[in-house]
């Protein structure tokens, strides 16, 4: 337990797990049960999981190295890089739905999210949640 409270990365992993539940959620009522378009669905699930992550994210995985409060700008920042992982998560989605054709498209949402995390991490702590001089 310590070593989470410890550990950048393994609470940047852990908040990602919860953006990862809320996406995966949001994704699944969008196009599951609405029929909403994969692609549509999935942009929709990432606002809402970007800005959990975002909060999350300042506030606990890099509190010891940001020294700025909640904004606008960093959040736009935050947004951007990770639209880098929602193009990763928009690739692995539509492979899986053009080749696998899954029965319930959350399955092949789940991939793209996952695919992206690691990428997602890096940008955000070299750009985001950086140390400032």
């Amino acid at each position: 337990m310590r070593e989470l409270y410890e550990n950048s990365f393994l609470r940047f992993l852990f908040v990602g797990g919860l953006g990862t539940v809320v996406n995966i959620l949001i994704f699944f009522i969008f196009a599951d049960t609405l029929h909403f378009d994969p692609t549509f669905s999935s942009v929709i699930a990432f606002l809402f999981a970007v800005t959990q992550n975002y909060i999350l994210n300042h506030v606990w995985s890099f509190k010891n190295i940001v020294n700025f409060q909640l904004n606008k700008k960093s959040y736009f920042k935050y947004v951007c890089v990770n639209i880098f992982g929602l193009v990763i998560n928009l690739l692995v989605l539509n492979m899986i739905l053009l080749w696998l054709n899954p029965a319930i498209k959350t399955e092949a949402q789940l991939f793209g999210v996952l695919s992206g995390t690691i990428f997602n991490f890096i940008l955000s702590r070299m750009y985001v949640f950086k140390e400032n001089p």
